[in-house]
């Protein structure tokens, strides 16, 4: 059976990708933990056996190794220095006035780099005969410009003062696929959920009093769904609570974390998915949680990471509790599942209906190939600069919502608007 969203059968794509791994010369070591919910966490080695990427995969046993398979090399191709499209040096001048950019929450940045140029690589519609766009290269990849290895061939360099955007850097909305269709599927699905996660943080510690969000009785989940609940209370030993979060979008995105923290957990753990089928968004963000809990029971560094986001925003509390994630089940709608199923569509098909369905929501999304291996896979980034990058505070990242953000709080509760414009006063 085809995966939703996917292609292949699991057990072609697990053939396929292990294929490429095999031709690079490269090693798979894997590390597996639980039973009917699985996380498997793989690394790859290169000839010398050094390490050079990781990744994770959710779900049953062979979802989650292809998953893991999978995003480790998604993630060796995340890199700034691994990217095969040319590099531009592009005037900072040039982004002030194109309203394309108009939502970018850094957009300030760019006058008071008047003169300067930074390192930028084009992105492409996904409509036909469009103009393509200048991404700033930073945006898309946290690697750079830190260890960057990139030369201007124009005879430009990247002079651009980074200080006070960097913390807007993120990968989110990169994915792998057999084919760009699928690849651009789940990279956009991915910055979607991100903005309605970010969206939540804002309104539930942020915003006033007033209910956001909606807690799922579990009566009412369609049987798959709830086998994937029960499943994963099971394998965490606790109660989950599932969340709707999806937004004016209409992309179903849910939330799921657990109604106790245990001692040894610094913050409370969650997962999120979204998908345009509200089913396999849901049991994404189950199978989310599980991998949660299992990669910091088992790593204590990623463990400290939470501890050290608490750390440095202690002096911000609102912002701190986005990190903590303890959630109010009062501040909560609840409802019965309200999404209907809908008819599964291959990649190719479903994604021009996403992508104009969000258009015509006001959001432009743009793409670029980081690598492509024939008809073996593809690695793909997805943008677009209405969408709410907030969910960033929750590592520790002094943030203020953009645009999207602060025109959502004025809708929730224009009192409590001003509130995180004081942060972003602060922030910047």
């Amino acid at each position: 059976m085809i995966p939703y969203e996917r292609e292949r059968s699991l057990d072609d794509a697990n053939r396929i990708i292990r294929e490429c791994i095999a031709r690079r010369g490269w090693t798979v070591e894997t590390e597996d933990f639980g039973g009917q919910l699985m996380t498997v966490k793989c690394s790859l080695r290169d000839a010398g056996g050094e390490l050079i990427s990781r990744g994770f995969g959710k779900g049953d046993a062979a979802t989650s190794m292809a998953g893991a398979l999978h995003e480790a090399v998604e993630h060796y191709y995340c890199k700034a220095s691994r990217v095969s499209t040319p590099v531009e040096y592009v005037a900072a001048e040039h982004f002030i006035d194109d309203p394309r950019y108009a939502a970018l929450p850094f957009l300030s940045a760019f006058a008071d780099n008047r003169g300067r140029r930074l390192a930028c690589r084009r992105y492409r519609s996904f409509f036909a005969g469009r103009q393509d766009i200048q991404v700033p290269l930073f945006l898309s990849f946290p690697d750079y410009p830190v260890g960057a290895q990139l030369d201007a061939q124009s005879g430009w360099r990247d002079d651009f003062d980074y200080s006070s955007v960097i913390r807007y850097s993120s990968n989110s909305g990169t994915a792998i696929g057999a084919s760009l269709e699928e690849a651009a599927l789940h990279g956009i699905g991915e910055i979607v959920e991100r903005d309605a996660w970010s969206l939540f943080l804002l309104a539930h510690y942020l915003g006033g009093p007033g209910r956001y969000g909606a807690l799922i009785d579990p009566a009412s989940l369609p049987d798959e769904v709830e086998k994937v609940l029960r499943l994963t209370e099971r394998r965490i030993g606790r109660s989950v609570l599932l969340i709707d979060v999806t937004s004016d979008l209409g992309y179903p995105t849910f939330i799921a974390t657990v109604a106790q923290r245990n001692p040894d957990d610094i913050v409370y753990p969650h997962g999120c998915g979204a998908s345009s089928y509200a089913q396999y968004a849901a049991m994404r963000a189950l199978t989310e949680l599980v991998q949660c809990v299992d990669i910091k029971r088992h790593s204590d560094h990623l463990a400290e990471l939470d501890r050290l986001a608490l750390d440095m925003l202690a002096a911000y509390p609102r912002l701190r509790a986005c990190a903590y994630f303890e959630v109010d089940r009062e501040r909560l709608e609840r409802v019965d599942w309200p999404h209907p199923d809908r008819p599964r569509l291959a990649p190719n098909l479903l994604l021009p209906e996403v992508v104009a369905d969000l258009e015509a929501r006001g959001i432009e999304l743009y793409y670029a190939v980081n690598h492509s291996e024939g008809e073996d896979f593809c690695v793909a980034s997805c943008v677009s600069f209405e969408l709410e990058r907030f969910f960033l505070a929750t590592s520790g990242i002094l943030m203020a919502p953009g645009q999207r953000g602060r025109e959502f709080l004025s809708r929730q509760s224009p009192a409590s608007a001003a509130r995180p414009l004081e942060a972003e006063e602060q922030a910047g």
